[in-house]
């Protein structure tokens, strides 16, 4: 075999493994330093995606709770007019009772 116009011999091809092994090598620890950088931007745009879901859902709980709150105050401090309606309503149908039974003894 004829590589740039001489031959090939055992000891060539051994150090052409062992360069490849080598480039091999030295080849990974840079990959292994990007994948870190990799990972660790991922997981910081993973604890900012938390940050950002737990700040709307704190912020959601805390309208709520106001909201309860003022509906409550609201609720208290209304006089309550179903008693007064309930009162009168009766007191109107209990009159068209005694017309009904009047009517009915003649």
């Amino acid at each position: 075999m004829k590589i740039f116009s001489r031959e090939l011999t055992k000891d060539d091809l051994a150090d052409l493994i062992d360069v490849s092994k080598l480039l091999r090598i030295l080849d990974k620890p840079a990959s292994l330093v990007r994948s870190r950088a990799e990972i660790k931007q991922k997981k910081k745009e993973k604890t900012d995606m938390k940050k950002l879901v737990k700040g709307i859902l704190i912020t959601v709980g805390v309208v709520a709770v106001v909201c309860g709150i003022a509906y409550a105050l609201y609720r208290y401090f209304t006089p309550d007019y179903d008693d007064a309606f309930d009162d009168d309503f009766d007191d109107a149908f209990d009159d068209d009772d005694d017309d009904l039974f009047a009517e009915d003894k003649d």
